[in-house]
């Protein structure tokens, strides 16, 4: 069914990003400093505009599908962080495709391009007419989107919502960061992790767009994490280790620094270290060539097998922590860096460990304290993540209740647009 949108809903679009992107800069710069940025931003929108309306797709060649499924990068797809998620939708019977959003100059050698069907400023031409042209292509029915802030979306819902289709944002992890990409909310449905990320999003000051948000769970969570507890006096800790970005900074470094000489003190306990995805690792590689207790995890090693063999888990900053404590791990919450405990680990199991003391204190106190330690872990989780082993069901549950289109019996948390207060 066709849904008729109003005459100039895409011009309407394009003036609102402008006062919305004006906004952001506004909050962290002076007025000639956002004035500058400002004009630096659109010369680069401006120039992909205009090489956009040079390199339109003569006709786009359609690849229908049920469910479009648009990752944030193509270096994100071999990650398969959304393999549970694509496998059960496709053993349910649902066409889904899988692409990501590109660089524009790829963009623009592609000619991943088609005309929009109304009028756009230059500025917003390029990013306009990709969203066209993935809704004329894919005609999906569904589009799970996956990158934040992205300045495609708010086209690709007008695309998609003309034919009557609904854009689905699935967050990838918690959005309890202060990133301002998070302010982008032009979706039709917001899937959410749990509470938290919901708290948080409604004290944003900054937000563009309106959308109805949905405590799905997890996509990437199912009955993995279902372990068994783990016995008290278990010596093997697991440390979830921080992004590559992170691994830069001084305050991390010292915190590894903190835990790998815990390591060399204590060689009777066992440390497995799983890291980001996209780290190196050079610094824990280096770390167990050297120290015999020391183990750096395989890629190939999934997070829910890392936990099975933890009695413990040291946590820094990580979403990977509301895994750890769905699988009922004990945390302790390491962190030298003094930056805001975005997950308010702190509210939960207590002041950060910064010096060696307190770290060798509190492990030897874990025995005595174990069952509040997994009381306190299954508190933290019930905050930050919804349905918990079912949030891979839950979400195939919701995205087929929309595909029937019963969008009642989804359950939804209005999350209108909300703007700085006038100074």
């Amino acid at each position: 069914m066709q849904t008729p949108l109003p005459e100039q809903a895409w011009l309407d679009k394009a003036r609102a990003l402008d006062r919305y992107r004006w906004q952001m800069l506004r909050e962290r710069h002076g007025l000639l400093g956002s004035a500058l940025r400002f004009a630096r931003d659109a010369a680069v929108d401006l120039a992909f505009g205009w090489r956009a309306r040079r390199c339109l797709a003569r006709t786009p060649a359609p690849q229908p599908c049920e469910i479009l499924l648009l990752q944030s990068a193509p270096k994100v797809i071999p990650f398969q962080r959304k393999k549970l998620l694509i496998e059960t939708l496709r053993a349910r019977g649902h066409a889904l495709v899988e692409t990501a959003l590109d660089e524009p100059r790829r963009l623009l050698a592609g000619r991943c391009l088609a005309p929009p069907p109304q009028r756009v400023p230059l500025r917003y031409f390029g990013y306009a007419a990709h969203a066209q042209w993935l809704d004329a292509h894919y005609q999906p029915r569904l589009l799970l989107n996956d990158r934040n802030g992205s300045l495609f979306t708010p086209f690709l819902r007008l695309a998609l919502n003309a034919r009557g289709a609904v854009l689905v944002h699935l967050a990838h992890a918690s959005t309890v960061e202060g990133s301002r990409r998070l302010g982008m909310n032009d979706y039709d449905y917001y899937f959410l992790f749990g509470r938290s990320s919901l708290e948080a999003l409604q004290a944003r000051p900054l937000r563009f767009g309106a959308s109805q948000a949905v405590l799905s769970g997890s996509h990437m969570i199912d009955d993995a994490y279902a372990l068994p507890p783990p016995a008290p006096g278990g010596r093997t800790l697991l440390l979830l280790g921080v992004g590559p970005d992170k691994e830069k900074e001084p305050g991390y470094q010292r915190t590894y620094d903190l835990l790998r000489d815990w390591a060399e003190r204590h060689p009777d306990w066992r440390l497995l270290v799983k890291a980001h995805p996209r780290s190196a690792s050079a610094f824990w590689r280096a770390a167990a060539g050297r120290l015999g207790n020391v183990e750096l995890l395989p890629p190939a090693c999934g997070l829910a097998e890392a936990l099975g063999r933890a009695s413990a888990v040291f946590s820094i900053i990580s979403n990977a922590v509301i895994e750890a404590t769905l699988a009922g791990r004990p945390v302790i919450y390491v962190n030298v860096s003094g930056e805001a405990d975005i997950f308010e680990q702190e509210r939960f199991f207590g002041p950060a460990v910064r010096d060696l003391p307190t770290l060798e204190s509190r492990l030897a106190a874990l025995e005595h304290t174990h069952p509040m330690e997994l009381e306190k872990s299954r508190q933290f989780c019930e905050f930050h993540l919804a349905h918990r082993v079912a949030g891979l069901a839950n979400t195939v549950e919701v995205l087929e209740a929309l595909l029937q289109g019963r969008s009642r019996d989804v359950a939804c948390h209005p999350l209108p647009p909300a703007r700085p207060e006038p100074a």
